[in-house]
């Protein structure tokens, strides 16, 4: 897990998404860094097993939630579903690290670097 990336969605990540809307877009700001720095680190080559569940898509849950999130225009939220993301699963395995890439460049319209 990387502190630099939580310390990024930390500020933010309200699930209750209720601080007014110029933390809303703050957040959305957020998520732009959050994408850029994510981008520096690599995946995982090692697939890692989950050590209390052995049903290797739950995450998707975390996906699903946090694409509503975007939907909705609730931006700390989605930084709250990231963040739980990030303390639940390994995040940098690669079927996780290019599906958060992908849900980040489709919703907040980011071009293919």
């Amino acid at each position: 897990m990387s502190k630099e990336l939580i310390a990024i969605l930390k500020p933010y990540a309200n699930w209750f998404n209720d601080q007014g809307e110029e933390i809303n877009q703050q957040a959305k700001e957020a998520l732009y860094v959050f994408y850029r720095r994510l981008l520096k680190y690599k995946p995982s080559k090692r697939y890692e097993k989950r050590k209390n569940i052995s049903f290797h898509a739950i995450y998707i849950t975390g996906l699903v939630a946090a694409k509503k999130a975007f939907m909705e225009g609730k931006y700390m939220r989605v930084c709250n579903e990231l963040r739980s993301l990030m303390h639940y699963e390994d995040f940098f395995q690669g079927r996780i690290y290019y599906n958060v890439l992908n849900l980040l460049r489709e919703n907040l319209d980011i071009e293919d670097e």
